[in-house]
């Protein structure tokens, strides 16, 4: 049963991938496009068989069922114990076979690709037992192939992918030594698209492909934000096209639209290119305040909707300034943060986007405010939760040390080429690496990079010991210093990787010493997260087959040196005892953003102290607190104070032997879908009866599991029973295909066992429902009043007058009418006639209506049932008069009637003829419409004029 039950899923699922129909929010308009996730129920085969599998009738009913992410072979934490050097010429160097049956309800009429994230390391497509080609460029970055004429559409279709990570000389960073290892197989998400023929083209075919946005323009209150949109017409005849774009505001709402139509010949590309400014609801990107805006471009085919994409950006800019260093939306900003390599044990690079954006949201709750993608091009999850985390961003290509002849240059090229297209509209990336790591900047590299992405910063990748001592021909000197290595001169310096220490001296000294000068504007650990690489190097000095010097462990556990980032660079207050990781040899270590810590040792105090005042931090916000306390038992508490009140605080006890274990899963704020593409982490706490973890505890945890799930173990890798490493031992989780409850039960020799329990739900193969947020396309209507010469305000409609037939206007956009009464209307007066004033808006304020009795009253009638936003404009203009400050606001809505005094403007801040650089004096309220009158009536207590120079409505939600 349970049989018929898989193979019915199976085909459903494989039925449902192209036959799904767009279920998309509200703003969305149903396009050809579709992005089906095909991570699911793949088989696979180590290795080459005898018959080729990309045959249609090939026999694959015995191999192995599995989902993508995928790495060709599991391994075990200790990469088996492989003695071989960094070069890897053969361990892993192996070929892997997926194949996967895909109904495609679809017809001649629409383009079929399948796009690949990343795969390790050429690629071989095969589909109906057709050969479509080889990608063999790089293992780390995207790309697709067209399978549109293989396609047999509305039956099933057979696609087999050879994965081959073999030892290659032209794809880098093969054929040289890296100090990380080439994990091999579908480790990245794979997907279907379809589309019209009339489409969007992939971001990475070209310069000019896809979708580009820059913002050429950054103010502190406005924008410019340029969208180039590359439409392919491969119809045998030409096409009328329209493209049109909306920037949309965090909310969701529309901001501008932007209409643009060409006639694109047969079987041809056509860029479009759009440009527009953002001055109302503006907002920078930036680490405190990641804020993202989406360009959501439609394409027509005359009049019928038939593409769309999607993208996010933000508007942020950034400089280098001799004296402030690297600059931020025009604040000065130092740089600290991590260097990340995207591998876990056991499964090397086959990581699901839950751990990927998991990680991120780790280094931003550290308070990290960089991540250096060391030394690969990485996965679009991460990418994309940096933008939203803010976190910023520095990328490169794969290589590490050496380079090779013209053909493995040429690849990188493309590489880099591929990967500044894919990534070039993310806000958080600002660094392109131009280097080679240790060799620093390379020529090829810059020019590429600055083709490709003239806007951003290069970097060169230099070490302390070798190369040049500046930047070179890129914009950053970026180096190594684990030896306390001299400054250059003058060049702008970020030290991309310098020591870490499970207990945070090290890093404190690095940051400190880096921070001290205004020329160096970044430090970044080496490392975020402990990671696998070979034992022997070139030079044959052998090194552990795991690193243990990472901010976070190789699972992604935090260290004592975690905390201590965390009391640096976050303002919440935090007092951390360290644990006896960093808490040894007659010290206490406690990390605290406090200005005093008082120590305790069971309840009775032991010292009151400052911060640490040694030279070598005193560049920090908050170095650590260093206690001279051989602790041997007992309890320990830390209270940290502010102003001599007690903050926060944390006790600690020490370590006793193991009694029990506590079993968590590493995310659980993020769902658990079906299917095996995602997975969780369980991880065996080994505590004392004090609830306090063992770091020192080594043992041997044996991991169990019912309900819809299952352990990821070969039998081979060791993995269960599994080792505590500091005191945790940790084992992968992954669902079945059902939704239900997974129970984990850990137990081990003498200790008390634990279980905990992780629901899973069902995943969405419809990427673009998964990605798509609802858009609010209400109209903004701006209006601006005055006499019937009065200088309009760009991008406003004139509502323009001169005698009381003139009080009524009609708002287009919404089909509804306002009026302007007064007590006797004969009181309103008209101004305008070229009158002048200076601010923003000025051309707003320096006309419009008034009344010398200071009363006025708006009805707005034919308003469609709703909530709106009303912002009215009541600048005094006539020279001797005072200007109207305090005015009352009576509003009768659907909510009733409500009266208040105005307060979005400030008293006497304003002058007749001039608002320096604010707006006009203004009053926003919010109204409710049920179709019938609304009524807002303005009243200045102050017996003085009162003007409406103009007005926006727009629709709220």
């Amino acid at each position: 049963m349970h049989k018929f039950k898989l193979a019915s899923l199976f085909f459903f699922f494989a039925a449902l991938l192209i036959a799904q129909t767009n279920n998309l929010p509200k703003g969305y308009l149903n396009t050809d496009r579709t992005k089906t996730n095909i991570n699911e129920n793949w088989k696979f085969y180590l290795g080459s068989p005898d018959k080729h599998p990309g045959s249609i009738d090939f026999d694959d009913s015995k191999w192995e069922k599995v989902s993508i992410p995928h790495t060709l072979e599991l391994v075990s934490y200790e990469l088996d114990s492989i003695n071989e050097t960094w070069v890897q010429e053969n361990y892993l160097r192996k070929i892997g076979w997926y194949r996967k049956s895909i109904k495609i309800d679809s017809d001649h009429s629409k383009k079929v690709f399948i796009e690949f994230e990343g795969v390790h390391n050429a690629t071989e497509l095969w589909v109906n037992g057709k050969n479509i080609g080889t990608y063999a460029v790089n293992g780390y970055i995207p790309f697709h192939f067209d399978i549109t004429d293989h396609v047999r559409f509305g039956k099933e279709n057979i696609i087999a992918i050879k994965a081959d990570n073999s030892f290659n000389k032209t794809i880098a960073p093969d054929p040289h030594r890296s100090d990380y290892v080439k994990f091999g197989g579908l480790y990245r998400d794979v997907y279907l698209v379809t589309s019209n023929k009339l489409h969007v083209t992939f971001n990475w075919e070209d310069f000019d492909a896809g979708v580009h946005i820059t913002t050429p323009t950054v103010n502190k209150n406005n924008g410019t934000v340029s969208v180039k949109t590359t439409v392919a017409n491969e119809n045998p005849e030409l096409k009328t096209c329209r493209i049109e774009t909306y920037i949309i505001d965090s909310n969701g709402y529309v901001l501008k639209k932007l209409t643009s139509s060409a006639n694109i010949n047969p079987n041809t590309n056509y860029t479009f290119r759009q440009t527009t400014t953002i001055e109302d609801n503006f907002n920078l990107w930036s680490p405190d305040s990641p804020y993202l805006y989406r360009a959501y471009s439609v394409i027509y085919d005359d009049d019928t909707p038939v593409d769309f994409v999607e993208n996010t950006f933000g508007f942020r800019t950034f400089s280098l300034e001799k004296g402030k260093g690297f600059v931020l939306n025009g604040e000065p900003l130092f740089l600290v943060g991590a260097n990340r390599h995207q591998n876990y044990p056991v499964i090397g690079d086959a990581v699901p986007n839950s751990f990927h954006r998991n990680e991120a949201l780790q280094y931003k709750k550290a308070g990290l405010n960089i991540i250096r993608l060391s030394h690969y091009t990485q996965d679009d999850a991460f990418i994309q939760a940096c933008d939203e985390l803010g976190i910023i961003v520095y990328e490169e290509v794969s290589t590490w040390i050496e380079w090779d002849d013209k053909a493995w240059f040429d690849k990188l090229d493309t590489a880099t080429r591929v990967m500044i297209r894919n990534h070039r509209n993310h806000p958080s990336i600002m660094f392109w690496g131009a280097g080679i790591n240790h060799r620093g900047p390379v020529p090829r590299m810059q020019t590429v990079a600055k083709e490709e992405d003239p806007f951003r910063l290069t970097a060169s990748a230099s070490s302390a010991w070798n190369g040049v001592k500046n930047e070179g021909i890129t914009d950053i000197h970026a180096t190594m210093d684990y030896r306390r290595s001299e400054f250059p001169e003058s060049a702008f310096t970020m030290v991309m990787e310098h020591g870490c220490s499970p207990n945070s001296e090290t890093n404190q000294f690095h940051i400190s010493r880096y921070k001290a000068n205004k020329n160096n504007i970044a430090a970044i650990a080496w490392l975020g997260a402990d990671y696998n690489h070979l034992q022997k190097n070139m030079d044959k000095v052998e090194r552990d087959y795991m690193t243990t010097y990472g901010i976070l462990s190789a699972y992604r556990i935090p260290k004592p040196v975690y905390y201590w980032y965390q009391s640096e660079l976050v303002q919440n207050p935090i007092v951390h005892i360290g644990d006896e990781t960093a808490s040894t040899n007659g010290k206490v270590r406690i990390y605290s953003n406090c200005q005093e810590v008082k120590l305790y040792h069971n309840n009775k105090p032991i010292a009151s102290q400052k911060p640490d005042s040694d030279l070598i931090k005193s560049s920090l916000n908050h170095p650590s607190f260093t206690f001279n306390y051989n602790w041997k038992d007992g309890q320990l508490k830390a209270v940290g104070y502010n102003h001599g009140k007690a903050i926060t605080s944390h006790t600690r006890e020490k370590q006793q032997t193991p009694y029990r274990i506590k079993v968590e899963f590493n995310i659980t704020d993020q769902p658990f879908y079906t299917g095996g593409s995602d997975l969780r982490l369980a991880h065996a706490y080994i505590i004392d009866k004090n609830g306090e973890t063992v770091t020192s505890a080594k043992n041997n945890v044996e991991f169990s599991i019912s309900g819809e799930g299952e352990l990821v173990d070969n039998g081979k890798i060791y993995a269960n029973p599994a080792v505590a490493y500091n005191g945790v031992a940790s084992i992968y989780v992954r669902a079945t295909d059902y939704v239900g409850t997974i129970k984990v039960t850990a137990k081990s020799k003498g200790l008390k066992p634990n279980t905990a329990s992780i629901a899973t739900k069902k995943y969405n193969p419809n990427e673009l429902e998964n990605s798509a947020k609802p858009i609010y396309n209400y109209p903004i209507s701006k209006v601006d009043i005055g006499g019937e010469n009065q200088l309009v305000q760009f991008e406003w409609d004139a509502w323009a007058g001169h005698s009381n037939e003139d009080l009524t206007y009609t708002i287009s956009d919404y089909n509804a009418h306002i009026k302007v009464n007064a007590n006797n209307s004969e009181n309103i007066k008209w101004f305008g006639d070229n009158a002048a004033m200076l601010g923003d808006l000025s051309f707003v304020g320096t006309d419009g209506l008034y009344n010398e009795k200071g009363n006025l009253e708006l009805t707005i009638s034919n308003l469609k049932a709703g909530n709106y936003y009303l912002e009215t404009y009541h600048h005094t203009r006539i020279g001797d008069k005072k200007l109207a400050n305090k005015i009352e606001v009576t509003i009768n809505d659907d909510n009733g009637k409500l009266t208040k005094i105005a307060d979005d403007h400030i008293v006497n801040y304003y002058i007749n003829n001039n608002t320096g650089e604010r707006k006009p004096l203004h009053i926003k309220s919010i109204i409710k419409s049920n179709g019938d009158q609304v009524k807002i009536a303005f009243k200045n207590l102050e017996n003085g004029h009162l003007w409406l120079n103009g007005f926006i409505l727009k629709q709220l939600k």
